[in-house]
């Protein structure tokens, strides 16, 4: 058995100093998706919890959150501009002046973005389908919308870097938009973007090319790239997709970009067999 005051390496040669890491978790703190000082509060009284710090869920786009506001002008943060950066390079100043990581989580909520509704902005899709439990109106995105939303990705990866963070993840669970497009349920597309198994993987290896491309040009060789996933979608009689057609995404992934770790995140207990993935550090295999 490992300890957990071991130090782990990932691929790339970041090194944390303890087996664990703090899952991102969403404070609800920003104003008008901007960092305060309650958040900065809340990152520098957790800078010593894990050997590596997740920051909640960000969204890339303007219209990719927030997902939902529990007081008047606080919500989730962003990152789609350069006026975010000060925020949080307070944050990664907070949270690493005990010499552990900061990674931030990188998120478009898609359908889950109800509250960017009630703020005057639209609900971004897929495809535009019923959905039941949806009362708001929903935008199916354009192909050109699309691909502006990998290279949002890709913008938010170098703010990222610029505002001190280790490493960033790519928020593709939860239902949101990365999972949409994976689901067959929530994904009817016949273009680019879906029709086939190999289709709906497009928006998760594209915007993958795109951090991954950002963070060569700008990062340091260190830095960490991981990917979060749903290891099953299931709808009532509904099935967005399998534990099976998740792994043959993560290798998909994994074959085709050298991610850091590749954690997942189910929000039902499994009613199949439980996906495996692997963390990508530099241990045997037989570790």
């Amino acid at each position: 058995m490992k300890n957990l005051i071991d130090k782990v390496t990932f691929r790339h040669g970041a090194t944390i100093d303890t087996r664990t890491a703090q899952s991102p978790m969403l404070t609800n703190s920003g104003l008008n998706a901007k960092v305060t000082q309650d958040t900065i509060n809340y990152y520098n009284a957790r800078s010593q919890s894990a050997g590596m710090v997740i920051v909640e869920y960000t969204s890339v786009s303007p219209n990719g959150g927030p997902s939902r506001s529990w007081a008047p002008d606080r919500e989730q943060l962003a990152i789609y501009d350069d006026s975010f950066v000060p925020g949080f390079k307070k944050i990664t100043e907070k949270l690493k002046k005990d010499g552990n990581k900061a990674i931030l989580q990188l998120v478009h909520s898609g359908r889950e973005a109800q509250y960017r509704y009630a703020l005057g902005g639209q609900v971004e899709v897929p495809s535009n389908i019923d959905f039941p439990w949806i009362s708001y109106p929903l935008h199916e995105l354009s192909e050109d919308e699309v691909w502006q939303i990998v290279k949002d990705f890709g913008t938010a990866t170098k703010r990222a870097i610029a505002s001190g963070f280790d490493g960033i993840e790519i928020h593709g669970a939860n239902h949101y938009l990365h999972q949409e497009f994976f689901s067959a349920y929530s994904n009817v597309r016949t273009d680019f973007w879906g029709g086939s198994l190999e289709k709906r993987m497009n928006f998760a290896l594209e915007v993958a090319r795109e951090v991954f491309k950002v963070a060569k040009e700008n990062a340091p060789k260190d830095f960490i790239i991981g990917y979060r996933i749903s290891p099953e979608e299931v709808h009532e009689d509904n099935i967005g997709y399998t534990w099976h057609e998740a792994q043959l995404l993560v290798n998909q992934l994994t074959e085709n970009f050298e991610f850091d770790y590749v954690p997942f995140r189910q929000m039902i207990i499994l009613r199949r067999q439980p996906i495996l993935i692997k963390t990508m550090h530099n241990y045997s295999e037989n570790e």
